[in-house]
Formats: C-alpha cells, sequence, structure tokens
C-alpha cells in the first residue's frame, strides 16, 4: 500500500466517525424533514445510501470488483442507523485493513467510497444548514 492509499483510508476512517457523531445526535423527526426542493433528499435517503454504498463497496474491495449497490437496511429508525453505520464502519474498516493485494481495481473502488462518504456529507450539510440544524465538530467542512 501506497502513501496515498493510507491517506485516502486514514481520512475515511475519520468520516466513519464523523458519521457516528452525527447519528448520535439526530432523532426521528430530522430523519424525515424535507426541504420543498426539486430532487431533495430527506436525512433519511441520505443515511440509507451511505450505508448501503459501505455495504457495497466494502464487497467490492473485498472482491476486488464492483457488483452493484445493495443496503441491507429493513426499518429506519434512529437506531437502525445508528447500528448500521456502526456495523457498516467496522466491516468495511476490517475489510480494508485486510487487504494485502492493492490492485488498481481496489485502489480505485477505495477512492471511489472516499468521495461517496464525502459527497453525502456536503449534501447532508446543506440539508441540515437549511433546517438550522447543528452538525457535530467533527464534520469538518462545515
Amino acid at each position: 500500500m501506497n502513501a496515498m492509499q493510507n491517506t485516502v483510508i486514514e481520512r475515511l476512517l475519520k468520516r466513519f466517525d464523523a458519521y457516528a457523531d452525527l447519528a448520535a445526535l439526530i432523532d426521528a423527526d430530522q430523519l424525515k424533514q424535507r426541504i420543498d426542493l426539486p430532487r431533495h433528499k430527506s436525512l433519511t435517503d441520505h443515511l440509507w445510501c451511505v450505508v448501503g454504498a459501505r455495504e457495497s463497496y466494502t464487497k467490492a474491495i473485498d472482491q476486488g470488483v464492483w457488483s452493484g449497490f445493495a443496503c441491507s437496511m429493513q426499518s429506519f429508525e434512529v437506531e437502525d442507523f445508528q447500528a448500521h453505520l456502526q456495523n457498516s464502519a467496522l466491516a468495511a474498516s476490517d475489510t480494508i485493513n485486510a487487504i494485502t493485494d492493492w490492485t488498481p481495481e481496489r485502489a480505485s473502488l477505495l477512492a471511489t467510497f472516499a468521495e461517496h462518504e464525502v459527497m453525502h456529507e456536503g449534501q447532508i450539510i446543506r440539508h441540515m444548514y437549511a433546517l438550522e440544524q447543528s452538525l457535530p465538530e467533527s464534520w469538518v467542512w462545515a
């Protein structure tokens, strides 16, 4: 693994922690709040996608090839998101740390995974600010 991959992994793990901080602060009403704008997503929509991407990219990095998006979440309460965000972060971290053969495909999947986390982070920041909600200090882009 090269220095850039180490940096991407380090930053990705910090994003996992930031999402856990957010999950610890949100309530059921915040999950469902929407902004009256075209194509706007609720916090539920964003967090479901984050969990699904974590599960999908973890599988892809492990196998060395993208095999599609899937999310295991069946219920969408605060506790469900807290548990799934934690479990998906642990699974991703364990898988990433276990990889010894960082092929170009795996490195590309890792980079795209990190981009996805940050992309949703930006969208969630905008969402929370529009609803005049606060974010944890770990959300460095906020």
